[in-house]
């Protein structure tokens, strides 16, 4: 079951780590040829069609990770190592929280000017891709740690 688990925690990392990518290369570019107030109008549409396929990534990778991590051996590398997924995949949900989630809201709201929206764009374009950085430093560990145990069983 543990290594039903770990598969399913490792496609789920790599999954979010893909639609970030997906979300970085295209939808982020496209937000920022667009007029702010046109961009932050599109926002509206668009961001909620985002949501489902990034909690349907990131929940199965949250969760098999944290699973794995506390059933592996105490003081084994591959706990070590699937410790680091589980938190650096536990620091994208935070970083979206905290960070994003508002921007998001902000902008389906109209909220800003034009020079505002576009310079919070911008930020949310960087930070989104040290989340982006984040989710695959997280795919690593979280092979490693499945490699680790494959090898100690």
């Amino acid at each position: 079951m543990k290594q039903t688990i770990s598969i399913i925690a490792i496609i789920g990392i790599a999954a979010f780590a893909g639609n970030m990518l997906n979300i970085g290369l295209s939808h982020a570019i496209y937000w920022q040829s667009l007029d702010p107030i046109d961009f932050m109008k599109f926002f509206a549409i668009d961001f909620p069609l985002l949501l489902v396929p990034t909690a349907v990534t990131l929940l199965p990778a949250w969760l098999g990770s944290l699973f794995v991590f506390l059933k592996s051996d105490k003081k084994s590398e591959s706990r070590k190592y699937w410790r680091i997924a589980f938190w650096c995949v536990t620091f994208t949900i935070i970083q979206t929280s905290i960070y994003h989630l508002p921007i998001n809201l902000d902008f389906m709201a109209l909220k800003y000017d034009d020079l505002t929206a576009t310079s919070k764009l911008n930020g949310w374009i960087i930070s989104h891709w040290i989340r982006i950085g984040i989710a695959i430093v997280a795919g690593v560990y979280a092979i490693k740690g499945f490699q680790k145990s494959a090898l100690n069983q």
